[in-house]
């Protein structure tokens, strides 16, 4: 496929997930109703945007919702579904497991699964999982684990934690999403993650939220906080060995700041889908793609380049790509 795309940001949405949030209470996303979703859907959508491989990824709310043997069951089954569509199509999907987080030791058991005999490419942690951030100290033996096995990891933003102000109706994924990415963030900077599980390469979403915006304001502080021994290279330092996806980001000012905290090594194509529509991936497609900050081979980088090296089972044979 001449030109083609690794989108590392592509979610699932099967009936069985859909039930499992009904019976909790939850009748949609955070801003409309369930969208209808396939595979075929999302090879279609593949199709027309020049999507090789999408690793695919279970979303927000995720599947702890206070019961954590059904927890324990769902990331299971979330997993073997992700598998069977590997299998089924092994050139265009692959897939980050979930964790039945909180259980540590049986979130340990599933990496082992999801990894080693389900061949899944990665994890996805979501920013909370009851009530706790991702950087939580109680996720150490994770971080360990995923660190030893140099597990690729996309961070996803939920819900925030704790109680809304009444009267705040603007769906969360608008304006919350980015600040809970930019949140987690900064915590796994804060707490040392970073700094001692140099091996794990995270991919924040949305071009890391609000990161880019607030970097400089983190970093004047790199000596002034309480946790500055936990970050001794300085805030940016450690922001720059992230990895940013590119959806809903395809417009100048956005991919500006993103720009202006890592190279194009860094970046990686995200479209979303399906929990945005057709039409808003091939705006956001064509946003980045008339991006005047990147050149040709930044632009090869970010499409697929980046991604191959992260997963090197998509790499094409040579001649393949040209």
């Amino acid at each position: 496929m001449s030109g083609y795309r690794i989108d590392v940001h592509h979610h699932v949405l099967p009936e069985f997930y859909k039930e499992a949030q009904r019976a909790v209470g939850i009748s949609g996303t955070a801003y409309r109703e369930f969208p209808d979703w396939t595979p075929a859907q999302s090879i279609a959508l593949m199709d027309i945007q020049k999507i090789k491989t999408s690793i695919l990824s279970f979303t927000s709310p995720g599947i702890y919702f206070g019961d954590i043997a059904k927890t324990r069951d769902l990331a299971c089954q979330c997993n073997d579904y992700l598998a069977r569509l590997t299998i089924d199509h092994p050139n265009r999907f692959g897939g980050f497991a979930l964790l039945p987080l909180p259980d540590i030791d049986a979130s340990l058991r599933e990496l082992e699964r999801a990894l080693d005999e389900l061949k899944l490419d990665g994890l996805t942690l979501l920013t909370s999982v009851d009530e706790k951030y991702i950087g939580h100290p109680d996720f150490e033996p994770i971080y360990e684990e995923i660190n030893r096995r140099k597990a690729v990891t996309f961070i996803h933003p939920c819900y925030p934690p704790g109680s809304e102000a009444k009267g705040w109706d603007i769906p969360r994924m608008i304006i919350d999403y980015p600040f809970e990415t930019t949140r987690v963030a900064t915590n796994l900077i804060f707490n040392g993650v970073i700094e001692r599980m140099p091996e794990i390469p995270f991919i924040l979403s949305h071009s890391g939220g609000t990161l880019p915006f607030l970097a400089h304001r983190i970093a004047i502080f790199d000596k002034k906080t309480k946790f500055q021994d936990m970050y001794p290279k300085g805030a940016l330092a450690y922001m720059k060995l992230f990895y940013f996806d590119t959806a809903l980001s395809g417009e100048g000012a956005v991919l500006n700041g993103l720009s202006s905290i890592v190279d194009e090594t860094r970046i990686l194509f995200g479209s979303d889908y399906p929990y945005v529509s057709e039409d808003v991936v091939d705006k956001e497609t064509t946003g980045l793609d008339s991006y005047e900050g990147f050149d040709i081979n930044a632009m090869t980088a970010i499409n697929y380049q980046n991604a191959e090296k992260l997963f090197p089972r998509l790499i094409q044979p040579s001649g393949d790509n040209e």
